[in-house]
This record gives structure tokens, C-alpha cells and sequence, in this order.
């Protein structure tokens, strides 16, 4: 009997282990693309990175940081993590990194650092292997200052910061943006000049850029063409490339679309309208009516909605019972919803709903009082006619006996 015990007991135990080790989380990083390419040293670089589950379990409250690793380096107030409350079994998410090259790096081939963490405990550290090119012309561009997002149909200025690292002037700098995209256009001039920036110094070129308003979200390329002189008189010629996100956030709007509630003391449905007024889709949206002392809800108080683009339109139905001696009606309704960026956003509101005593009804023509009324009047004539004609038809029929 206890051989039985111990063989059942291990058996039970292999099936578990078994199980355990088929459904894993496994989060892979990878490098998508890069600006400019390959990145230069010393200069401002945008990075995009995918991060892929590809276990056979879902990973949940996904981490995702960038640990700084010379040559690389996240300036100060820049975003250097990111959160998603769950990956799917092959399901992936790229986010952007604003990375500053040392300009001491050496060339060749270095190594952007990740750090990955779930809730299911599974940590790991991700070496990506990135390009990095000295250019001993010396004249780099030391950041650019845009919106991370610009929504369609907005003008943004993009200024670029060029940074001169040398010991010598550079003079007669152009710097053109060369954007060949149709929903990218610049306002006014796409050229400008710095006559001269002295050495170990910085100057700022500034371009108003135009996204068209049918423009899809995603990422545009903005092409940079420098052309400039070195102390000496040589001519130089360099192209970087920047990039810029369209796509604004998902704003969620809610009010009453319908219902017959006005005054206190009854019972009836409540619909309610959810309008996203943003220029981003929210995704998963989840619509929750909160209890309130107000009111009773009678229904089930909870209703998912699913994604929602921009200017979607949705309604979500309650049945409710409002409670005696209520003045105004307020509905707490609470909005949870997932932007583009994978990012979580809980919004809570009050929608309100006006309630009316019975003289104000009477007052307004507001309660079923008038029409009853009236249904009363219409019944009474047409039984006083009913009377008068019987009245009649019998007298003429006397009257020919």
C-alpha cells in the first residue's frame, strides 16, 4: 500500500512539474529601427524597441526599463521605462527611447542594456547589439525638442539644437528638412541658415511642421541635410534623420443619450452616450456605474465596450431605481481604458440629471397629468354623442310607430 502511495504521490508530482515547465513566460527585446543610422557619437538618437513574448503562458504587469550602459544614456526628464498590464502568448509592444551617444564612444559595435520584469517573477536582462559611428566633422545635433505625439491636423515647431565639439568655427551652416512625406509639410521656409558658430559652442535652427489632418498615426521619418564649412574652408555635407509620432490621445466624453427619469421615486433605464473626442483609440474600454446612496442599481452595473477610434461612438444601458427626496441625480460612472502607448488610464465622472418636483412638471407640460386629461375630455364627447345620437335614432323610430 504505502509503494502504491509514494508512486501515485510522484506521478502527481511529475504531471504538475510537467505543466509548470510547458507554460512559461518568455520576454524578448529587440532592436526595430534607430535615427539617425547608424548613431552617431555624441550625438541625440531615437530608438525603437519591441518587446515580444514568445512563451506558451501569458506575462502579466509587464516591466520594461532601460538601464544606462556606457555609451548610452537617458537625459534627465526623458522616459526611461515602460508598463503594460499584460502581453499575450506572441503578442508584442515597441515603445521609443530618447538616447544620448557619449561622445567618447568608440566605434563599432556597443550594446543598449534592457531590464524585463513580470509579476510572475520572471526577470532578465537584455543586451542589444546597436552601431556607433565617430564623425570627426564635429558638428552634431545635440537634441531636438518636439511633442512625443502631435495629433493629425496640427502645427508643431521643431527646434534642433546643433552642437559644435571642436576647437575651430564652423561657418555658412545649412540645414534643410528635406520632407518628402505628403501629410508632413513645413510652414514657411525649409531651409535655414547659421552663419557661424564658434567653437565648443551651441546654436538653434526651429521649423514649424504641419501634420496634415488625414494623416495616420505612426511614425514619420524627417530627413536633415547639413551642409556647412570647417574653419579651413572644406565643405561638408551630412544627412541624419529624425523622427516624429502621429497620433494624439484618446479623450472619452459621457453623457445621458436617454431616459424618462424626472423625478424621484422611480424606477427606469438610464442610456448613456460615450463619445471618444480624442485623436487616439482607446482600447479595452470598460464602462462602470458606481453605487451611489442617490439611487439603486437595479441591472448589472458594469459594461465593456471594447476599442474605441477616434470620434466612436458607443452607449451603455442601466436599469436603475432613484431614491424619494432626491433634488438633483448625479451618476458617478468610472471609465478604465488603455491608450496606444499600452498605457492604463482610470477616469471617473459625474454625469448629472435634473429632477423635478410635480408643479414644476405641470409648470413645464413635463408629467402624463395633461394627456390624461385629454384622453378623459375625448372619451366624454364621444360618449355624450354616442348618448345624443341613441336619444335620437330611438325618438324617429317612436315616432313612425
Amino acid at each position: 500500500m504505502r509503494k502504491h502511495l509514494i508512486l501515485i504521490t510522484a506521478a502527481v508530482f511529475f504531471a504538475t512539474f510537467t505543466a509548470a515547465q510547458g507554460s512559461s513566460v518568455n520576454l524578448e527585446t529587440e532592436l526595430v529601427t534607430k535615427e539617425p543610422t547608424p548613431l552617431q557619437a555624441g550625438e541625440y538618437a531615437n530608438v525603437w524597441i519591441e518587446i515580444q513574448n514568445t512563451g506558451s503562458a501569458e506575462a502579466r504587469d509587464v516591466d520594461l526599463e532601460f538601464k544606462e550602459n556606457y555609451p548610452f544614456k537617458i537625459e534627465e526628464g526623458e522616459r526611461k521605462s515602460w508598463s503594460f498590464d499584460s502581453l499575450e502568448r506572441g503578442e508584442s509592444r515597441q515603445v521609443r527611447a530618447q538616447v544620448r551617444v557619449d561622445q567618447k564612444a568608440v566605434q563599432g559595435e556597443n550594446k543598449l542594456k534592457l531590464r524585463t520584469e513580470t509579476r510572475q517573477g520572471v526577470g532578465l536582462t537584455h543586451e542589444i547589439p546597436v552601431e556607433v559611428r565617430v564623425d570627426d566633422t564635429s558638428l552634431i545635433v545635440n537634441g531636438i525638442d518636439f511633442p512625443e505625439r502631435v495629433p493629425p491636423g496640427s502645427t508643431h515647431t521643431m527646434d534642433i539644437e546643433l552642437e559644435n565639439l571642436a576647437n575651430g568655427y564652423f561657418r555658412n551652416i545649412d540645414v534643410n528638412a528635406n520632407i518628402e512625406d505628403e501629410d508632413l509639410t513645413t510652414i514657411g521656409s525649409s531651409r535655414e541658415r547659421v552663419s557661424l558658430i564658434d567653437p565648443l559652442s551651441t546654436e538653434t535652427v526651429s521649423f514649424d511642421i504641419n501634420v496634415d489632418e488625414d494623416a495616420d498615426n505612426g511614425v514619420y521619418r524627417v530627413p536633415l541635410d547639413f551642409r556647412y564649412q570647417n574653419e579651413v574652408g572644406d565643405e561638408i555635407e551630412v544627412t541624419q534623420t529624425t523622427g516624429l509620432v502621429v497620433g494624439g490621445q484618446p479623450t472619452l466624453d459621457v453623457g445621458i443619450e436617454e431616459t424618462d427619469i424626472r423625478t424621484a421615486g422611480v424606477r427606469d433605464t438610464v442610456t448613456f452616450n460615450i463619445i471618444n473626442k480624442g485623436d487616439g483609440q482607446a482600447s479595452f474600454v470598460d464602462f462602470h456605474l458606481e453605487e451611489s446612496e442617490d439611487y439603486d442599481v437595479i441591472s448589472e452595473n458594469n459594461e465593456y465596450l471594447g476599442s474605441m477610434i477616434s470620434d466612436d461612438y458607443q452607449t451603455a444601458e442601466f436599469e436603475v431605481y432613484v431614491e424619494d427626496g432626491i433634488e438633483t441625480l448625479e451618476f458617478p460612472v468610472t471609465l478604465e481604458y488603455q491608450n496606444e502607448q499600452g498605457e492604463r488610464t482610470n477616469q471617473t465622472v459625474n454625469v448629472e440629471r435634473r429632477l423635478f418636483t410635480s408643479d414644476e412638471l405641470d409648470r413645464y407640460g413635463l408629467s402624463d397629468r395633461g394627456s390624461n386629461i385629454a384622453v378623459i375630455a375625448v372619451v366624454l364627447v364621444l360618449l355624450g354623442g354616442g348618448v345624443y345620437y341613441w336619444r335620437k335614432r330611438k325618438a324617429k323610430d317612436e315616432a313612425l310607430e
